[in-house]
């Protein structure tokens, strides 16, 4: 008797727990850090919408598609058949890198989840805000999880490979799939599951940004695919070609996936970012900033900058010279020594910072020829996002260092509700078409307090 006769695919026990677990299953914390993430993600998708000059041929590419009109293009406005708004939404959610992390693994579980299971809802609707918070708990959980299962080797992309499961969770909830249904939908994701780090590793391209499209939709889909009753391999995790064994080795946490399964929501670690850049420059931002402003520095007091990085962070450092002169947005957001430069030379770091024009700011740029790398063992990658440390030299002889584990939004270093409310403000007001600051302020409300929704579908209506 075979291994997979002895004992059920661990999809079985994922996709009861999925099926069974409602919004009366959630603790307030829980729900209150659901709803950020949602505020949070509509609010990076509308700023996407005006500052992504890349996702503009995505979205005329799909309204030229057409088809049936059943959900939202966000900013842009116009309906189209969900999983290619789930597409072009979970494009957008990540253009800018400012959605929020886990760092554990790491993995962006909310752009995926969240664009999907939208568009899913928006099919079907009237979907309530109770629904709709426990979809994405529970799509995020299980990102989550399997991020944190995993013993990544850098090769594969974690939020392509992982937030099709995830996406395909929240939408499938969404659909009220019974247990066999859900195990056949997250089977079709494995064949959704794709992607590879060359995206991040490769300078001068767009997918580091419009990757979260593809889980996105391949979620939407796959869920759809299965309530129609289409069948998914059962064997989905465990089995001899699952995602376990091919995209892992092997290499896998098991008990990640189910400890405290139910009792812990690990979307509750999930970080929400406080600068529109790649989360591993996050604690060399913080560290710089923090140089700068502990000791009344000015940008014209800093002669040098040295980087201590370990193994992944250097791959968002080298080669040097490339990083610090960007050629596109996403370059910027991806290079930790021009993010480190932006910071000291103009003590922020925001999406304005970021568009094609500002990268060329000649004060950044000599700022950013003053930096150096110093490759370090003792700020590896163990799992996850890794500390960071920053040493700025002055230009009267002076030396100031900073090493952190955890930058602001960590959720070990949380950002405030406020700054989460701020942020959406701030990103809605770039959005293609600019929505009001009381529209915003009304959508806001409507967010953090979405359990007493009867539809989630006018909110990405309001913002397009």
């Amino acid at each position: 008797m075979s291994e997979t006769t002895k004992k059920k695919d661990v999809v079985h026990e994922l996709a009861a727990h999925i099926v069974r677990r409602d919004f009366d299953d959630l603790d307030a914390t829980t729900v209150e850090v659901t709803k950020k993430s949602i505020l949070d993600t509509l609010g990076v998708m509308a700023a996407a919408s005006g500052m992504t000059p890349e996702c503009r041929p995505l979205v005329e590419l799909i309204k030229d598609a057409g088809g049936r009109e059943e959900s939202t293009i966000m900013g842009f406005g116009g309906r189209v058949p969900a999983w290619m708004a789930a597409f072009v939404n979970g494009a957008l959610a990540h253009s800018l890198d400012y959605d929020d992390l886990y760092y554990e693994a790491p993995v962006h579980p909310s752009s995926p989840v969240i664009s999907a299971a939208l568009a899913v809802a928006e099919r079907v609707g009237p979907v309530s805000g109770k629904s709709f918070i426990a979809a994405v708990t529970l799509g995020n959980d299980l990102s989550c999880r399997i991020g944190h299962g995993m013993h990544w080797k850098m090769d594969w992309n974690p939020t392509t490979v992982i937030g099709a499961f995830g996406a395909t969770a929240a939408s499938g909830k969404i659909l009220n799939l019974d247990n066999n249904h859900m195990v056949s939908a997250l089977g079709i994701a494995l064949s959704e599951a794709a992607g590879t780090q060359e995206m991040r590793y490769s300078v001068g391209n767009h997918l580091g940004g419009l990757r979260d499209g593809y889980p996105a939709r391949g979620g939407a889909l796959s869920a759809l695919m299965a309530q129609r009753g289409i069948l998914g391999p059962e064997n989905s995790f465990e089995g001899r070609a699952g995602l376990i064994n091919v995209h892992f080795g092997g290499d896998f946490d098991r008990d990640a996936l189910t400890d405290g399964l139910g009792q812990i929501y690990q979307g509750n670690q999930v970080s929400i970012k406080a600068w529109p850049t790649c989360g591993t420059s996050h604690v060399y931002i913080d560290s710089a900033l923090r140089i700068m402003t502990q000791n009344n520095l000015g940008a014209r007091d800093v002669e040098t900058i040295t980087l201590y990085a370990g193994d992944f962070a250097m791959l968002h450092c080298e080669p040097l010279n490339e990083r610090c002169q960007p050629l596109t947005s996403p370059d910027a957001k991806y290079s930790i020594p021009y993010a480190v430069a932006l910071a000291v030379a103009k003590g922020r770091v925001t999406i304005d910072d970021l568009t094609p024009e500002a990268i060329r700011d000649p004060v950044v740029l000599t700022m950013a020829r003053r930096i150096h790398l110093k490759l370090d063992p003792a700020f590896n990658a163990e799992h996850g996002e890794p500390p960071g440390k920053v040493e700025i030299g002055t230009t009267d002889g002076r030396t100031f260092a900073l090493a952190l584990e955890f930058g602001y939004g960590h959720h070990n270093n949380p950002i405030s509700t406020e700054d989460v409310v701020g942020k959406f403000l701030d990103c809605v007001s770039h959005a293609v078409h600019p929505v009001s600051r009381t529209e915003a302020e009304q959508v806001a409300n409507i967010v953090m307090t979405l359990e007493d929704a009867p539809d989630v579908a006018p909110i990405i209506r309001l913002l397009s």
